[in-house]
């Protein structure tokens, strides 16, 4: 509930945001447990909807429903502003590619500190596949190459593991694609 509450308001939101051309932006969600700050961006947006619609078997009717037209009309503002959001992706594509080498030069040698961030650096390099699976042809040359090197760095200090986020999510997440989930520094 709490994610289709998040995902509700950013779907309200997506038309002024992807306008505004800021990469994050902050929103009051009010969820069934209170309100909380989200921040949004699109490569969040894209992960919600691909997370929530690899749950729809596990949702009550009324939430599939809820997300089916929510993602309708995501989809439906994305396309009408296609442009520009594809514009701002490619953006935030960059600073999360950045955020990785980050990580991975301050980890460098630090193998227990790398492990203990993985799990919560990695959501970068997902959101980075959210976005590259959206932007699809218009992903530019050169993020191509920055993600193929920042994939290898990770190959560098990874090995094989057990899936390293909720083991609930597995499923949605096949170990094929999403390789960088199954492994650990």
């Amino acid at each position: 509930a709490v994610d289709i509450a998040v995902l509700g308001t950013e779907v309200d939101e997506l038309e002024e945001y992807i306008i505004a051309g800021e990469v994050y932006r902050t929103l009051r969600v009010v969820t069934p447990s209170g309100a909380q700050m989200v921040q949004m961006s699109g490569g969040d947006l894209l992960t919600r909807i691909f997370r929530l619609q690899g749950e729809r078997d596990r949702l009550p009717v009324e939430q599939r429903s809820q997300v089916k037209d929510l993602v309708l009309r995501a989809e439906s503002t994305a396309y009408s502003l296609r442009t520009r959001f594809h514009d701002l992706l490619q953006r935030e594509m960059k600073t999360r590619i950045d955020s990785l080498n980050w990580f991975l030069d301050d980890v460098m040698g630090d193998p227990k500190r790398a492990r203990g961030e993985y799990p919560y650096e990695i959501r970068n390099r997902q959101r980075i596949d959210a976005i590259a699976a959206e932007l699809g042809d218009d992903l530019s040359p050169a993020l191509k190459s920055e993600l193929h090197r920042v994939d290898e760095r990770i190959r560098l200090i990874v090995r094989p593991a057990d899936f390293v986020w909720d083991e609930g999510l597995a499923p949605i997440f096949p170990r094929e694609r999403f390789w960088y989930l199954y492994t650990s520094p």
